[in-house]
């Protein structure tokens, strides 16, 4: 879910876990590092190179109005039909 919500944003993401997957994913949802807790033997150490910057997308300009606009227009319909 983190790496949905990273692009979804445009940003990069570093997401690091004490038991599990931790990974290093770019804007674009790239994964440019990974490391399984439970896979590495000895020295748990994840290095990646990931962009400075990202990017501005449709849902980081515009957030919930999409949402918000469906919900006002389904209000607005359940009025119509009620009168």
């Amino acid at each position: 879910m983190a790496v949905f919500r990273a692009v979804e944003q445009g940003v990069n993401l570093v997401r690091h876990t004490s038991n599990g997957l931790s990974m290093a994913v770019d804007y674009q949802g790239r994964v440019r590092g990974a490391m399984d807790h439970y896979e590495v033997s000895r020295d748990r150490v994840l290095v990646a190179e990931l962009p400075v910057h990202g990017v501005h997308t449709i849902y980081s300009r515009a957030g919930d109005m999409f949402s918000w606009l469906a919900l006002a227009g389904l209000v607005a319909l359940a009025v119509r039909s009620r009168f």
